[in-house]
């Protein structure tokens, strides 16, 4: 094996990116379906406003300071 391949997995956080959030609100059409907020962890919710770039799920007050 050469000397530059680890051989143990290299994990590497996310990097945090400046996404100008444009929210739309999901619905669920049943009780089986229900979101957290990805931000304050409020929940569970029938509906949540969904980034439609980063696909961050949050609940009504926290679109406000996303």
């Amino acid at each position: 094996m050469p000397d530059w391949i680890s051989p143990l997995p290299i994990f590497t956080m996310a990097l945090a990116s400046a996404c100008a959030h444009v929210f739309k609100m999901i619905k669920s059409d049943n009780t089986l379906i229900q979101w957290h907020c990805n931000l304050c962890h409020s929940g569970p919710h029938w509906w949540i406003f969904e980034c439609r770039y980063c696909k961050i799920h949050t609940c009504r007050a926290c679109t406000q300071s996303a």
